[in-house]
């Protein structure tokens, strides 16, 4: 069986037990921890938007992150997930950590609520932290900012999506101007956290490489944190070659 196969199962396995966790037995969970996402599988049918974006992080990549954060100065506070998946990048974490994570795959949303059950995930966009539940037509006034019940975070870390900055609440986002994707993420995860809290992004090396090509988005970033360290990696994904850097920022 291909992974593309397993995941078709698990997508329908899922679907008919949904997110309460008392009706999955070990085995179950062993079962559905296996899905991996559609990045990849075009050629084998794979459609939407996670042809792009689910790309799942590797679980030594998921360490590694996770001692980044304890080298730079974790002090064990409520964490943030933006893009969480299936959670692999919150596996390392303690079983009490707080957790808080978006992700927009119902399956992979459900399979983290499953996994994680003392976390909260938000079958949502990561833009939906900024806006008026329930219908999330609006933005939150500048005094109150987000809804999130755990706001300001002692860490934000995650593998956020890639590409050109255009989804459905793009729209609400003009000021500051931002073009990529993965910098929505870096800008206003940033936002979220405590003064001296942590974001830590496995992302697109395009950020650091390309010169003055961001660099009023490296302005804006800068007004808020400093990039206090950074590693170039080979390429990480299954099926991808997508040049990677870990970025380690700190809240100002």
């Amino acid at each position: 069986m291909t992974q593309f196969e397993l995941n078709k199962q698990i997508e329908e396995f899922v679907s008919k037990k949904g997110n309460n966790r008392k009706s999955y037995t070990p085995s179950d969970i062993d079962y559905i921890a296996q899905y991996t996402g559609a990045g990849g599988h075009g050629k084998e049918g794979g459609k939407g938007e996670g042809l792009l974006y689910e790309f799942f992080t590797p679980g030594y990549i998921c360490n590694l992150m996770y001692q980044q954060a304890i080298t730079h100065g974790y002090d064990g506070g409520p964490v943030l997930e933006p893009s969480i998946a299936t959670g692999n990048i919150i596996k390392p974490f303690p079983e009490k950590t707080k957790i808080t994570g978006f992700e927009i795959n119902s399956v992979s949303a459900t399979i983290a609520s499953v996994l994680y059950p003392n976390s909260a995930i938000y079958n949502n966009y990561f833009e939906t932290a900024f806006l008026q539940p329930e219908r999330f037509t609006t933005r939150i006034n500048a005094k109150k900012f987000t809804w999130l019940n755990d706001y300001p975070f002692s860490l934000v870390i995650g593998n956020p999506p890639y590409g050109k900055y255009k989804n459905k609440y793009s729209t609400y986002f003009k000021t500051p101007k931002i073009r990529q994707i993965e910098q929505f993420f870096m800008y206003y995860g940033l936002k979220l956290l405590k003064p001296g809290g942590l974001l830590i992004y496995l992302t697109s090396s395009n950020f650091i490489r390309n010169g003055i090509s961001y660099q009023q988005t490296k302005n804006d970033i800068g007004k808020i944190a400093d990039i206090v360290d950074a590693y170039r990696l080979p390429p990480v994904f299954q099926f991808s070659q997508v040049p990677t850097d870990i970025l380690i920022f700190k809240k100002k």
